[in-house]
């Protein structure tokens, strides 16, 4: 296929690097022309990555922002042609693909993915096709999707080594990432907030290490992504510190029973993840 990425910072250059590897023929588009023509140096993308391809190409891929996304489809519209299928790889699903399903032209199709798989760092310089290996992705379908998205989609899936794919709808989507991804780090950085001793790096071991590794972010995406996403985060913020009274008060009042089959079934449920 002939695949035009928006954007190369980790995820879209990780994209590139790996589609490229799989045969395909990827030209993409970087706000920092710099940016591009190291990513053609490197031999990740088409030499030939000018704009002009957008047109040309059967699969364009939106890794900017969710609101940079909606801008650079608004301004460049007018280069999409029938037939393709425009996707994005954000992290937050349904205010953005309104946007988007009402700005797109017709005879063009979208359907949304979230490819769950990330680093530590971000930019076009962290990038690295093995993050997606084995990793969930999500299929987000919505009002302009068709037919043939689904195939298309686990086709590039499956070409960049992701694991199990899930289809759900745009709202599902957003509850799903406001508590697998995004509370998660919202706990991360809780706890290192939280953190009142100056012995602490002294004294973690294994578990603090994990529960806070994900703290260190790239701030300006995930404030992002939080507030776009506010009302389902809000909403499992206060389920979580519902669990967390339930459990302050089995242990203000030394319930060891209750405690133990809390425990035992928070264990049990766990080591169903790890079935595959």
């Amino acid at each position: 296929m002939k695949i035009f990425i928006v954007g190369l910072g980790l995820i879209g250059a990780s994209y590139a690097e790996g589609l490229t590897l799989s045969g395909h023929t990827v030209y993409a588009y970087n706000r920092n022309p710099e940016i591009t023509k190291l990513a053609i140096q490197e031999g990740i993308i088409h030499s030939n990555s000018s704009m002009d391809q957008l047109s040309q190409s059967d699969v364009v891929i939106l890794a900017l922002y969710p609101k940079h996304n909606i801008e650079f489809i608004n301004a460049h519209r007018h280069l999409l042609k029938k037939g393709q299928l425009i996707t994005d790889v954000s992290g937050t699903k349904s205010w953005m693909m309104k946007e988007l399903e009402t700005l797109l032209p017709q005879g063009v199709t979208y359907t949304s993915t979230h490819p769950m798989a990330g680093k530590e760092t971000s930019g076009y310089h962290a990038k690295d096709s093995r993050i997606f290996k084995r990793a969930n992705y999500i299929i987000c379908k919505g009002s302009r999707s068709a037919a043939t998205d689904e195939s298309i989609l686990r086709t590039i899936a499956n070409d960049l080594h992701f694991g199990k794919i899930t289809v759900v709808d745009a709202k599902t989507h957003d509850e799903l990432i406001a508590f697998t991804s995004q509370l998660t780090h919202v706990l991360a950085v809780a706890l290192m907030h939280a953190d009142t001793f100056k012995e602490t790096k002294e004294a973690t071991g294994d578990s603090f290490r994990d529960l806070t590794r994900i703290a260190k972010i790239n701030e300006i995406m995930w404030s992002e992504l939080f507030l776009e996403n506010k009302q389902a985060l809000i909403d499992k913020i206060n389920h979580f510190k519902e669990e967390l009274d339930h459990v302050k008060s089995m242990i203000e009042s030394d319930d060891k029973e209750t405690l133990q089959t809390y425990l035992k079934i928070a264990k049990e449920k766990r080591k169903t993840f790890d079935v595959h």
